[in-house]
C-alpha cells in the first residue's frame, strides 16, 4: 500500500524537478534532461502499479479527474498562444483549433466535476464579467496615460567601443571566437 502512494509523490516530485529544470540556465542552453524527467514524473502519476490505501485512492481520482480537462485546456492555450498576432502575423488555424480545445476543456471541467451547478456557473459568468470590464478599464486607463506622455527622442547612435562591447558579448553568447 505504501508504495502506490509513493510513487505518487514521486511522480508530483519529479514533474516538478523536471519543469524547474526545464526553466534553468540561459535561454540559448537549457537542461536537457528536464524532459526525461518530466515525462516519468507524469507516467508515474498516470500509470497505476501498485494497490493504494484509502487517501492514495482519493488523490488517484482526483488527479484522474484533473488531467482530461487540463491537459486539453493547456494544449488549447499553447495553440492560442502559437496562433496570436506576433509581428502583424496571426494563424488562423492554430488560433481557431486553440479556441475549441479550450472550449472542449472547459466541457470536460463541467463534466469531470460533479459538483458544480447551474448556479454555480451563472456566478462565475458574473465573475468573469467584473473580471473583463476591470481589466478593459485598466487597458483604456493604461493608454490613455500612456498617450499624454510625449514620445522621448531616439537614442543615439552607439559608439564604436559600445558597438565592439556587444560584438563581443554577443559572440562569446553564442560561442564564437573574436579576433
Amino acid at each position: 500500500m505504501i508504495e502506490g502512494s509513493v510513487q505518487i509523490w514521486l511522480g508530483f516530485f519529479l514533474i516538478l524537478v523536471g519543469t524547474f529544470w526545464g526553466r534553468m540556465g540561459p535561454a540559448f542552453q537549457r537542461n536537457r534532461y528536464y524532459l526525461p524527467i518530466l515525462i516519468f514524473g507524469f507516467l508515474c502519476l498516470v500509470i497505476e502499479r501498485y494497490d493504494l490505501d484509502e487517501q492514495g485512492l482519493l488523490l488517484k481520482d482526483a488527479i484522474d479527474n484533473f488531467f482530461p480537462w487540463f491537459l486539453s485546456g493547456f494544449i488549447g492555450y499553447y495553440l492560442v498562444l502559437i496562433g496570436a498576432p506576433t509581428y502583424w502575423k496571426i494563424r488562423y488555424p492554430q488560433l481557431i483549433l486553440g479556441w475549441i480545445i479550450i472550449f472542449i476543456s472547459f466541457y470536460l471541467y463541467v463534466k469531470y466535476n460533479n459538483h458544480i451547478s447551474v448556479t454555480d456557473v451563472f456566478i462565475s459568468f458574473s465573475s468573469i464579467i467584473g473580471i473583463l470590464l476591470s481589466i478593459t478599464f485598466f487597458v483604456f486607463l493604461v493608454r490613455f496615460v500612456e498617450n499624454r506622455i510625449p514620445p522621448e527622442d531616439p537614442a543615439p547612435e552607439l559608439t564604436d567601443s559600445e558597438k565592439e562591447f556587444v560584438r563581443n558579448t554577443i559572440s562569446k553568447n553564442i560561442g564564437v571566437d573574436v579576433e
